[in-house]
């Protein structure tokens, strides 16, 4: 797994553009299905409304809908879109607190070049020029590709600076 979408985006966003930041935060203050709303109807041009200069927010969207429409498909083949739906309306009618943002699914090698293309295509949607929707693109793949962050656990061999040499009890 790679974490989850709003992870996933963030670190995306704080490498390609880091001025569109404090979009990714006010929609992390949503629920994902209404910052997905929202993102999705900023294509045609309404203003999502946090008080930012939105509108020259071009990768945030781009990656968040990219991310969410693997986590979508991932969703549809294991339990079924019906299903995910459902999910979200029941919450609403209830009005039981949002759902967390989905993880991103581990993808597989043939997964990854359709997560590229969608990229692109988004991309070039919203503006980019080719070799920056390239880039783009590349910096998402090897995000999803990347195994959740792993906190390495010191070996009983190791030192107190982490290192295995000579240290209390041991020889030199």
């Amino acid at each position: 797994m790679s974490g989850d979408v709003r992870g996933v985006v963030s670190d995306i966003v704080a490498q390609q553009a880091p001025e569109e930041l404090p979009l990714v935060d006010g929609l992390a203050r949503l629920d994902h299905e209404e910052a997905v709303r929202l993102l999705k109807r900023r294509n045609t041009s309404a203003p999502l409304g946090f008080g930012l200069a939105e509108t020259a927010a071009v990768i945030t969207p781009v990656v968040w809908l990219a991310v969410d429409e693997v986590c979508r498909a991932s969703a549809r083949t294991l339990v079924g879109g019906v299903l995910a739906g459902l999910g979200a309306r029941l919450r609403r009618l209830l009005r039981t607190p949002p759902a967390p943002p989905p993880e991103v699914p581990a993808l597989t090698a043939d997964q990854l070049p359709a997560v590229h293309r969608r990229v692109c295509e988004g991309a070039a949607r919203a503006g980019l020029e080719e070799a920056a929707a390239e880039v783009l693109a590349d910096r998402v793949v090897a995000r999803l590709a990347l195994p959740q962050a792993v906190t390495p656990v010191a070996s009983a061999a190791a030192g107190p600076d982490g290192d295995a040499g000579p240290g209390p009890g041991r020889a030199s």
